[in-house]
């Protein structure tokens, strides 16, 4: 297979990665690789996160170049991330050459997964090794994942005159540190000097986009945007970040529609786009419109959680036809329900969780998450329903072969307000004093249960005097027991059986 003169190098990379792959899979050892071919494969399958070519690519390495060390320090690294042991005997192996790649798989071994490589990295950059393509992606990698881009931050100069390739070290750098919101403005510097000094690379343009648009600099990002396309008019990068990019804007939202309208219809897989999109409909207050292009995303990729989560955070008028789809791909997995609507509820979504957890319960019947919901109930003041709830579940309770619940004395605590709260004196009145005469089993040595269940005796005895004397609830429609402060009764109006709870604590 001849490759083309004319191809660019992530073509001549990816062509090279290709052929060898198809030689894998076909179990043909008759190619011949160059050794520096072979460092190409697996670079490039590293960045596919393709283990089996990385494999394959040492296996062919010892069959054509058996007394070659060219492998050894990706052999080394490879090892590292399966057993550290192993890395470290290679590293410690005798006639070992020193490089830079070396010297940063020995800081890596040291330091993680929490430690300081700090002194480690000063001796590294004192050592003069130079840094080859490979050493620098490994130690940026290294670094961030330790937690140190502040060790990168300080010391790209250095690195700067450790390696031939400048240009390269800034692009990594750039990309490294537009990950860590603190250190934007040292990649926005790193981005800006690499357009400088490459204007005509368009991914520097786009990496300066990416970084404006992060740092809400919208203008200055689709003027970068739009340098990148006057490079290339087709770049999928460019037109993304420009679409993303003019959705705040209210004059070139009309713009940024059409723009990501017919990436969306090209790359329909594209979630970046889908949700840029649907966010510029929703700043239209086209709701509908959104929520469409979520559904339709959603029937490609088996209804992705995110994805039901956008939707739901809409509030679209009728949430079933939504996770009608969202069923059909998750069906009764319970968990990934609850985990959906936990999420939902984290983010003050109540309602969404509801909707979801409702769906839920009348399709295929809550079990792990009956409590959860019933909490729910609570926070949206369902009381109602709540109330009913939970007396359908005891009704189902007694019934052969009933899933049996095991609720909290927390949510009896909840029953007790909701009885309270919707009228049902009686039920809150005779709930409360079966509870207080009867308490739940705390051991007396759990004092953090033991305080939580003084806690709630005072809250039960308090639902319980106002049961008895109803005119006596606050009248504010936000009242509730649980969480409003305590205001003592009269003393001539406390029935004998129920001491205020100051005087229980």
């Amino acid at each position: 297979m001849n490759l083309s003169p004319q191809s660019s190098d992530e073509q001549y990379m990816r062509e090279l990665y290709l052929r060898f792959r198809k030689n894998v899979e076909e179990n043909d050892n008759s190619e011949f690789y160059e050794q520096d071919e072979l460092l190409d494969i697996y670079d490039y399958a590293q960045d596919e996160a393709d283990d089996m070519i990385m494999l394959h690519v040492f296996l062919a390495g010892a069959r054509l170049y058996p007394d070659s060390p060219f492998l050894d320090e990706r052999k080394a690294f490879f090892l590292s991330a399966i057993n550290d042991q192993a890395a470290r005997r290679m590293f410690d192996r005798k006639g070992r050459k020193e490089s830079a790649l070396w010297g940063v798989l020995d800081l890596s071994l040291k330091n993680y997964p929490d430690g300081n490589p700090e002194d480690d990295l000063t001796e590294l950059l004192a050592s003069g090794r130079r840094f080859s393509c490979e050493a620098i992606i490994r130690l940026l990698d290294t670094l961030h994942d330790l937690g140190r881009d502040d060790l990168i931050a300080e010391n790209i100069h250095i690195l700067e005159e450790r390696t031939d390739y400048p240009m390269f070290l800034y692009y990594e750098a750039c990309e490294t540190l537009s990950n860590n919101d603190q250190y934007l403005p040292t990649a926005l510097h790193l981005a800006e000097e690499l357009t400088k000094q490459e204007p005509f690379n368009i991914d520097n343009w786009v990496m300066l986009a990416r970084i404006e648009f992060a740092l809400e600099h919208a203008d200055e990002a689709m003027a970068a945007a739009d340098y990148a396309l006057a490079i290339d008019p087709a770049s999928p990068q460019a037109r993304l970040i420009k679409g993303i990019s003019m959705v705040p804007s209210k004059a070139h939202r009309a713009q940024a529609i059409e723009i990501l309208s017919k990436i969306v219809s090209e790359t329909p897989e594209n979630s970046v786009a889908v949700k840029a999109l649907a966010e510029a409909y929703r700043r239209d207050r086209k709701k509908q419109a959104a929520t469409e292009v979520y559904l339709h995303y959603m029937e490609q990729n088996e209804a992705n959680s995110f994805v039901i989560m956008d939707i739901l955070k809409l509030h679209p008028s009728n949430p079933a036809p939504y996770l009608e789809v969202y069923d059909r791909y998750t069906g009764s997995n319970e968990r990934r329900w609850l985990e959906v609507a936990g999420q939902l509820f984290n983010e003050r979504e109540h309602l969404a969780a509801y909707e979801m957890l409702t769906f839920y319960h009348a399709r295929h019947s809550l079990r792990e998450g009956m409590e959860y919901y019933l909490r729910v109930l609570y926070t949206l003041r369902k009381f109602d329903t709540y109330r009913d709830l939970f007396q359908d579940i005891c009704e189902q309770a007694v019934k052969a072969g009933a899933f049996n619940y095991e609720l909290s004395p927390y949510s009896y605590l909840l029953l007790a307000s909701c009885y309270l709260l919707t009228g049902c004196y009686d039920e809150a009145e005779q709930l409360t004093s079966t509870l207080i005469s009867h308490p739940m089993p705390i051991p007396t040595d759990d004092l953090p249960e033991h305080t939580k269940w003084k806690g709630m005796l005072a809250t039960l005895q308090y639902i319980r005097e106002l049961a008895v004397n109803p005119r006596l609830i606050p009248s504010s429609p936000t009242f509730d027991p649980i969480t409003h402060p305590y205001i003592p009764l009269p003393p001539k109006l406390q029935t004998p059986e129920s001491p205020r709870p100051e005087a229980e604590a």
